[in-house]
């Protein structure tokens, strides 16, 4: 009676587990085809703020650019207006197929940037960073202009086909710019579109 009891149970495990499963060809794949997001076509825009103690400046952009679809937002020290104490943050769009996936990738994108520079400062100089969260390149340097050294560092931050560059520059206000570029890259206010792709 056990034998025949242990066979019945084996019979049925048996057929529950060959009726509970549907031919693999006619499976519903569950739902719609998920589709990837459209390309971007436009830099983000920032809701940025002057950092106390300096003001922002109107139609200010960089002479040399990362890439052409951008928006550059420029804050100098108040009453330094047009010299070299200023945060100029710029917001791109790179072209469609950019390989940014990884720190390598972007840190060979910047220094192919300051290649175009025609700057005295090895290429070499560039490591890893955080700017409120997410990784990034950092390089800082100095640069002579009429006879004026500069002093500058730039945050580099990559997500997708998005880049958003913060430069900190001075020539005679380093504790101002030094202290608002800290709290500007500490708590910058990247966008939710940004946000999801880093």
């Amino acid at each position: 009676m056990r034998r025949l009891t242990a066979l019945a149970a084996l019979v049925l495990l048996f057929a529950a587990g060959c009726t509970g499963s549907e031919d693999p060809g006619t499976e519903d794949p569950g739902g719609d085809e998920s589709t990837a997001p459209a390309a971007p076509t436009v830099p983000l825009e920032l809701t940025l703020t002057a950092p106390a103690g300096f003001t922002a400046a109107e139609g200010e952009d960089r002479e040399v650019l990362f890439a052409n679809d951008h928006f550059t937002y420029t804050f100098y020290v108040a009453g330094t207006e047009g010299g070299f104490d200023r945060i100029q943050v710029t917001s791109y769009l790179l072209s469609e197929g950019t390989d940014t996936s990884s720190y390598d990738s972007q840190a060979n994108l910047v220094t192919d940037y300051f290649g175009k520079l025609n700057q005295d400062i090895s290429l070499d100089n560039f490591y890893p960073t955080v700017v409120h969260r997410h990784d990034g390149v950092y390089r800082f340097g100095s640069v002579d202009v009429d006879g004026v050294t500069v002093k500058w560092q730039d945050h580099f931050v990559f997500a997708g086909q998005y880049l958003i560059d913060i430069t900190c520059s001075w020539d005679a206000a380093f504790a101002q710019v030094d202290a608002a570029c800290g709290e500007m890259t500490s708590s910058f206010p990247f966008p939710a579109e940004f946000t999801t792709l880093s």
